[in-house]
């Protein structure tokens, strides 16, 4: 396609003319964007084309409704995500390099998929002010997380504390709450023969045998009439140990035996109990996931997690303790960048007070505007349901460091100045002795930060960057975040509890919420998936990043959609058809002078029906648009173009625009209208198809034969037929939606709705008979049941004959039709 080799040539156009460029000192109203920092952890993948595009949309339709935009980018590469990365693609385990050395290949790695980033947004169109990009390893991000760490430390926001931790035993760190996924996997449910010191058998079911050496007591429902009887006693484990029989509502009676066991510590549910009936820890599992040495079971150190299953439950069958199996779909919480069980251990971390701030977190999500509104329900459900504080120590070496010195004699913490920022606590000892205790016995903090906690700092980032003028430090809150559903309990909630820290405010007045592309039903396309077999660069280059941009705005806001090739394919159909009667238009337009003064009331009924239509699609796009809702304001433009437009409004003038009397009133008035509208068709377009509406921004019709629509466009940056009579570099420059004075007329809508219904019933009547649409017809009849409709369609039959090539077109009221000789007769 001729569209393909265009587009570089517009990019280059946007980049060099300064297009997208912020304007801190403009008068318009500010509008900006908090655009998420894709993670770099993987090659960029067709979910970040749907939803980066979508939020593409609506900047452009900003821009180009008056405001100031600023559309910046950043790339996430900083944490655990980049690290495994970098793991992957050399083959290697980071503890097992050394620190300086493993820090330049991160960023090797990191600059080689940042050149792969840059080039796909810019092939995909994104209208981003590149000069605002920033990456959140940088020097600056780095100085601004580590002061907000400090400064938050010193509020008692931030606290160090050892306490079981949620904890990746495959990527050896302690994560967050928001980090870990429901997964089913395949399991079995153990009945394990418990006995009562009164004598007897109690069947305990678990899942998790391997955790027996572990357990700490034995619980019940208090309404289960089984078990009300042993409530309080002591019960021997098949280990020998002697536990506490307790009775609590969470037990369920209908599952397994009614009687579980608590271990240190199987899964929350555990350490809830523990802290509420202040139960003893039984530590078993060390941080590389395996079992430790414990004097009740010292056959199992050493094994791994799912090794000491086995082993445990060989050895308790032999000894036959085991008295019964049953294979089971099991929810697993899982870490959502591996996939493995997750663990939980004591481990000293440092954490975010988040729980104590649920009020205020749910008080802050109803000042902001969610779009679509029903995602403000999942954020309130998350927040309402959170058990955790925000644990933002990795124990892992890719990251911004953590910037604390630890005291091994005081067990103080011990903070650098934040002039002294940014710094990396390992590399640099700004103290020789603890201030708290005097000693010299200080070390370095080695965990690094939670990725998310530099994430969350976006607005911040975004509202200290040097370009923004005497905009700095006064764009917050941002006008609007667009990110995906999935990450609603992370960054969203993160983001809206870093700006409470440290504004007392929301971080932005608007979130606009995307769904998923999606492969098959239930699973998205994603870097852990490999992005499938859609890569983004192959598809542009098959079919225009137009046509692949117009597949992406397909689904409604924040639903999940399949990929389907038909929706890529119509997005070329529609670029050709632009283009197409780009040209149709152009060519009918050369002898007309654009600043013709013209009687809009004078207009021909078709040209004026078409203008309230136009109006009509540029009010509902706008409308839809303000709400986020892309997809519906592209149907009303497809709905206006395709069959008002092209389908009906270029066939209906054609013989006027073909007419012999160049000069003739009726022909000015269908130029007038055609150079109006079609102007306005590629605005209403260019949010969604930024190339092929530039191109015809920019295209002049070229003759090259005798009939008026032999020739060609040829489009230039500096040329071009709506170029020169607007003054502006790009049709992206251009103010949006801007309304023709045409008073609207229930009358020429009325008139226009049955021209369009004689006109669908002479195409029948043609394609019944395998007739040619452009096959004449002698003479027509038009039946109107009254004397208004004939009034009504009056004014359109000039344009109606044409189209319909009828010989002859008759009118009447009424009447029988037999009366009359005509090869059709069409009764409204």
């Amino acid at each position: 396609m001729i569209f393909l080799t265009r587009e570089l040539y517009w990019q280059k156009f946007w980049e060099r003319e300064r297009v997208y460029e912020f304007n801190p000192n403009s008068q318009n109203p500010l509008y900006a964007i908090d655009t998420p920092p894709p993670t770099v952890s993987g090659s960029l993948h067709l979910g970040h084309v749907y939803s980066y595009t979508q939020a593409d949309v609506i900047g452009r339709f900003r821009r180009m409704t008056g405001y100031n935009v600023r559309y910046p980018f950043g790339y996430d590469d900083n944490g655990l995500p980049t690290e495994i990365l970098v793991e992957r693609e050399l083959g290697i385990q980071a503890r097992d390099q050394r620190l300086k050395e493993f820090y330049q290949q991160c960023m090797d790695i990191i600059e080689k998929y940042l050149d792969e980033f840059r080039r796909l947004w810019k092939s995909v169109g994104l209208s981003v002010d590149w000069r605002l990009e920033y990456s959140t390893i940088s020097e600056p991000v780095k100085r601004l997380s580590q002061g907000v760490f400090i400064r938050l430390y010193k509020d008692g926001v931030i606290y160090r504390q050892e306490a079981p931790a949620l904890y990746c035993p495959n990527c050896r760190t302690s994560i967050a709450q928001a980090e870990v996924e429901d997964k089913e996997v395949p399991s079995v449910f153990y009945d394990l023969s418990f006995k009562p010191e009164t004598g007897g058998e109690i069947i305990v079911s678990t899942t998790r045998p391997e955790l027996l050496p572990a357990c700490v007591a034995v619980f019940v429902n208090p309404q289960d009439k089984r078990y009300q009887h042993l409530i309080g006693q002591s019960i021997i484990t098949p280990l020998g140990d002697k536990v506490k029989i307790i009775a609590d509502d969470l037990v369920s009676v209908e599952k397994g035996s009614g009687v579980v066991m608590c271990c240190t510590f199987g899964d929350e549910t555990d350490l809830y109990w523990v802290r509420k009936y202040g139960l003893p820890y039984k530590v078993i599992i060390n941080d590389m996931g395996h079992v430790i040495e414990v004097e009740n079971a010292p056959f199992l150190k050493g094994l791994t997690i799912m090794e000491a299953r086995r082993k445990i439950t060989d050895e308790l069958k032999e000894q036959g303790y085991i008295r019964g199996e049953k294979q089971i779909g099991h929810n697993v919480g899982v870490h959502e960048r591996c996939s493995t069980p997750i663990e939980i251990i004591p481990r000293t971390q440092w954490f975010v007070r988040i729980r104590d701030k649920k009020e205020e977190l749910i008080e802050a999500g109803r000042r902001i505007n969610w779009y679509p509104p029903y995602m403000e329900k999942r954020y309130l459900d998350w927040v309402t349901n959170l058990r955790w504080d925000w644990c933002i120590s990795r124990e892992r070496f890719w990251g911004i460091p953590i910037p604390a010195y630890i005291c091994e004699g005081c067990n103080g913490v011990v903070l650098p100045r934040e002039a002294d920022l940014p710094l990396d606590p390992k590399g640099k000892k700004v103290f020789s002795r603890c201030p708290h205790c005097k000693g010299d016995l200080l070390r370095p903090e080695t965990a690094v930060l939670d990725t998310w906690f530099t994430s969350a700092l976006t607005p911040d980032i975004n509202d200290n960057h040097p370009l923004n003028g005497s905009l700095r430090g006064k764009t917050l809150p941002m006008s609007m975040r667009p990110q995906g559903h999935d990450i609603i309990r992370t960054w969203a909630v993160y983001s809206i509890l870093m700006s409470i820290y440290n504004h007392g405010n929301i971080p932005w007045e608007d979130i606009m919420i995307s769904g998923h592309v999606l492969v098959k039903k239930g699973e998205k396309i994603s870097k852990k998936t490999g992005g499938g077999r859609y890569k983004p660069q192959e598809l542009i280059s098959r079919y225009s990043a137009d046509a692949i941009r117009y597949a992406m705005c397909q689904a409604g806001l924040g639903k999940d959609s399949y990929y389907e090739d038909d929706q890529v394919k119509n997005g070329r159909k529609l670029v050709t058809k632009l283009y197409n009667s780009g040209k149709f238009t152009l060519a009918n337009l050369v002898d007309f002078e654009p600043n013709l003064k013209i009687d809009l009331g004078q207009l021909a009924a078709t040209d004026r029906w078409i203008i309230q239509r136009t109006n009509e699609t540029l009010e509902a796009m706008k409308r839809e648009l303000s709400k986020y809702e892309f997809a519906k304001a592209l149907e009303e433009f497809e709905k206006f173009f395709w069959h008002d437009f092209t389908d009906n409004y270029l066939e209906l003038i054609k013989g006027r625009l073909y007419s012999e009397e160049k000069d003739s009133f009726e022909r000015r008035s269908a130029q007038f209208t055609l150079n109006c509208v079609y102007f306005r068709i590629i605005q209403m377009a260019a949010p969604f198809l930024p190339y092929i509406a530039e191109e015809i921004y920019h295209a002049c019709f070229v003759k090259a034969g005798e009939g008026a629509a032999q020739g060609v466009l040829v489009s230039k940056s500096e040329e071009g037929y709506f170029y020169r009579q607007n003054g502006i570099k790009s049709i992206h420059n251009t103010q949006w939606g801007e309304i023709l004075g045409v008073k609207k007329s229930e009358e020429i809508t009325e008139g226009a709705l049955l021209t369009l219904k004689v006109l669908t019933e002479v195409r029948r009547y043609k394609s019944e008979r395998r007739m040619g649409l452009g096959s004449s017809l002698g003479r027509l009849f038009i039946i109107c049941g009254n004397i208004k409709q004939k009034n009504l369609i009056s004014g359109f039959i000039q344009d109606l004959r044409f189209a319909s090539k009828a010989g002859e077109i008759v009118i009447i009221e009424g009447g029988d039709k037999s009366d009359y000789q005509a090869d059709l007769t069409i009764r409204l």
